[in-house]
Formats: C-alpha cells, structure tokens, sequence
C-alpha cells in the first residue's frame, strides 16, 4: 500500500471504532477529489453534490461492515456506481454513451490515488477552459442541456434550429470535454 492507502485504511479502521475525528479527516480529504470526478462526469454541480453525498452517508451507514481497507478505490468506485446510475437513467447521444460504457469497463487498482490535490485545480481549470473554448452557441447549447436541463426539443424550438443540430453541438461539446478530462473516464 502506499502511503495514502495506508492513511486511509488507519482512519477507516478507527472510523469503525466509532471515531468521528477520523470520518472528518477523511471526508476532508476526499469529498473534493470525488466531487470534481463526478461534476466532470455528470456536467452539473448540485447532481454531483447529491451523489458524492449519497457515498458519504451510505459509507457512514455501512462503515463497521466494510472490510475492504483500500477505502479510497472503494468510495471512487461507489461514486462511480452512482454516477452510473445517474446516466443510465438520462436519454443520450452516442458519445454520452460510449462515456457510460468506459465508466463500466475501466479496472481501478487499490494503489490509484483518487487524485492528488495539486491536480484538482488544474483539473477544474481544463474544465473551464474546454467550456470556454466552445463556440460560442455550442456553449450556449451544452450549458442549457447541461447546466439548465433543458431538452434537445426545446433547445431546438429556443435557437429556431434542428433538433439534430442540438444534438450535433452537445456531441461536439462532449467530445472536446473527453480530449481533455479523458483520464477521468
């Protein structure tokens, strides 16, 4: 194990002894890392809340019967599921779901780290940035579907264009996003 394995594996143990200060610690330093996975995944900050939350209280709930020690892999791959379960009930493009069938596929090794907290920033930045480099009505379009939750449809009644052209730009957006943030999927 390496030396975060080993950290996490001593606060989860003293987690089940009942001991707070450690569920603390260990939350601190990982809801960040899973709640930026999630957000880059799901595209919407209050749904990435929900889920990386959801894994805090289900961990919480179930923490005196989890033996597995590799804590952190174990909370990513929970978040994971949930993201999963998110996704699946969405209607999507085929981007969207090759995105969900690499969520399916890919292995974790007990030793990856989440990610390291000098990464996280430079993560959010790419993020931005990618968002930002969008032409300027494929931006408009993701942040509506994305961050708005409106539908194609209305999307495409919105802009006065084809609903395949809605489609067309979130797909396009969605691409450019897995160029850059592809580690994470």
């Amino acid at each position: 194990m390496n030396d975060f394995a080993t950290y996490y594996a001593s606060l989860h143990q003293r987690i089940q002894q009942g001991d707070n200060t450690a569920f603390q610690k260990l939350f601190d330093s990982l809801w960040k890392p899973l709640y930026v996975w999630a957000q880059s995944v799901v595209m919407d900050e209050d749904i990435a809340k929900d889920i990386v939350q959801e894994v805090w209280i289900d961990y919480w709930k179930r923490c005196k019967k989890i033996q597995n020690l590799a804590i952190e892999a174990y909370l990513r791959q929970a978040v994971r599921y949930k993201v999963y379960n998110y996704l699946r009930d969405r209607k999507f493009n085929t981007v969207q779901i090759e995105v969900i069938q690499e969520l399916l596929t890919d292995e974790l090794t007990v030793d990856e780290p989440i990610a390291l907290q000098e990464n996280l920033t430079a993560t959010e930045g790419k993020l931005h940035r990618v968002l930002k480099s969008l032409p300027k009505r494929c931006r408009e379009i993701f942040s509506l579907s994305r961050e708005e939750g409106m539908s194609n449809s209305d999307i495409a009644t919105h802009y006065g264009i084809s609903k395949r052209t809605v489609e067309n730009q979130i797909t396009f957006a969605l691409k450019k996003l897995r160029e850059v943030l592809g580690a994470f999927f």
